[in-house]
């Protein structure tokens, strides 16, 4: 029988044992860890484990039987991946197009093990983009009533089977009803290095402090704006003589690589949420 690797992503109070135990289910139910990797965040007594390995079909129902029965008693959160199911991503886009090209030929590349279910754009502008690289456009224009927009987005998300969502450099502010609706599914990129800067225009209110560093943000998109847990952020030193064009130009190779690293870690299963904020293995 043909072996499947799997991804387990285990969170749950700090106590002894719990790599042990753990290995011991694994092996148990006739699977080969590939890669184990573990964290206790002390400030909180609180234990993360990303554990990938091989196993055979038929050893899977034992695996999760064995985790159901130790996980009241450890107060286990657990999370088991097939990492042979593609995840289905949709991007959405307003005008911008480095970010979206960048993911597009990433994934080309076969950098991001993911497929791109969709383009959503509230401007036609990208539509040729998505042509050009096989993945369906669709137009969803702006409305003051955010509800008409976003029952569209439902729409295409369950047409196009879509798992996830990244916004590459969407300019729109989605409901909290939506972000809620698709909680900690929603990866945005902010073209500022948070918690500063925060809001409209981050490179103008960074050239106006004179500030010797610019970077970027990817972050779980929430009801508060530019306020969700944050995945990954990047940096770069700029030269004091830079202007605010030179700021922008500077800050999109920052942004599209930030997106992109973002995704790759949620793609791979390495970002646990807790508390409000993440942690990464």
């Amino acid at each position: 029988m043909s072996m499947t690797r799997y991804i387990l992503q285990i969170l749950c109070p700090d106590q002894k044992g719990l790599i042990a135990g753990t290995t011991q289910v694994l092996a148990k139910a006739g699977a080969n860890i590939i890669d184990l990797q573990q964290h206790t965040a002390k400030d909180i007594e609180t234990f993360f484990l990303r554990a990938v390995f091989d196993i055979e079909a038929d050893g899977i129902p034992e695996v999760k039987r064995h985790l159901e029965t130790i996980a009241p008693h450890l107060q286990l959160n657990w999370k088991l991946f097939d990492t042979s199911k593609t995840e289905r991503v949709a991007i959405f886009v307003s005008k911008t197009d480095h970010c979206l090209y960048d993911l597009l030929l990433k994934r080309r590349d076969g950098d991001l093990p993911c497929e791109f279910s969709c383009i959503v754009g509230n401007h036609p502008d990208l539509g040729p983009v998505g042509g050009s690289f096989g993945v369906p456009f669709y137009y969803v224009p702006s409305n003051p009533d955010k509800t008409i927009p976003e029952n569209r987005f439902r729409e295409i998300i369950e047409e196009t089977k879509t798992d996830t969502i990244v916004l590459a450099r969407y300019m729109q502010i989605l409901t909290a009803q939506f972000t809620e609706e698709f909680k900690y599914r929603i990866i945005n990129i902010h073209h500022g290095f948070l918690p500063a800067f925060k809001g409209a225009k981050p490179y103008h209110q960074a050239w106006h402090k004179g500030v010797k560093i610019i970077g970027a943000t990817a972050h779980f998109a929430t009801e508060d704006l530019d306020q969700g847990p944050i995945i990954c952020q990047d940096i770069q030193r700029v030269p004091e003589t830079a202007s605010i064009d030179e700021l922008v130009e500077l800050g999109k190779d920052i942004e599209k690589r930030t997106l992109s690293q973002a995704l790759k870690l949620w793609l791979e299963h390495r970002v646990f949420v807790h508390a409000g904020r993440t942690f990464i293995l």
